[in-house]
């Protein structure tokens, strides 16, 4: 039984390498033409800042999507971004049931739906990093969330921003 284990293991690795393999691929090199980049925004603090510095050195076009729950929250949201947004459109994408992740699919499934051939999207997801897994445990991880729902969907890449919050020194 176990041979028949490591054979089935050996076949699994044999079809892989196979479906990768350039052999019989007839089509040109992928070309990007386009790079469009999405980055769901909570809130605007360091963590933004640097998710919005790397998205922007992917690409020119960089939509912020702020999923709206509370409508005054979501004001002083959009107050901050026009501050630190850097020009960076934010999209505003109301969640009438109070739902994160829903809205947020719905929404990258109309820029899919509308993607070219020649495309590449990129969500770039700032990933707070807590000092402990404790820490990390009261924070919700978006990244995590997005890359189980959007794994299998091709032209679709995600990417976390990590900032780690540690004891900065403030000057007074």
């Amino acid at each position: 039984s176990l041979m028949a284990v490591f054979w089935m293991i050996h076949l699994h690795y044999a079809k892989v390498a196979k479906r990768l393999s350039l052999d019989h691929y007839t089509e040109p090199a992928p070309h990007v033409t386009r790079h469009r980049v999405i980055m769901p925004v909570s809130g605007v603090h360091l963590g933004t800042l640097e998710g919005l510095r790397y998205a922007r050195m992917l690409s020119n076009d960089v939509t912020a999507v702020h999923v709206s729950i509370d409508l005054a929250e979501t004001e002083k949201l959009q107050k901050k971004w026009d501050t630190w947004g850097d020009g960076v459109r934010l999209l505003i994408v109301d969640s009438p049931y109070r739902l994160f992740l829903e809205p947020l699919l719905n929404y990258i499934d109309e820029i899919l739906a509308q993607r070219q051939s020649n495309e590449v999207i990129t969500i770039v997801v700032p990933q707070f990093v807590a000092g402990s897994p404790l820490e990390s445990a009261l924070h919700m991880n978006t990244a995590d969330m997005l890359r189980k729902e959007l794994l299998n969907t091709p032209g679709i890449v995600i990417t976390d921003v990590p900032y780690q919050v540690s004891e900065r020194k403030v000057k007074e």
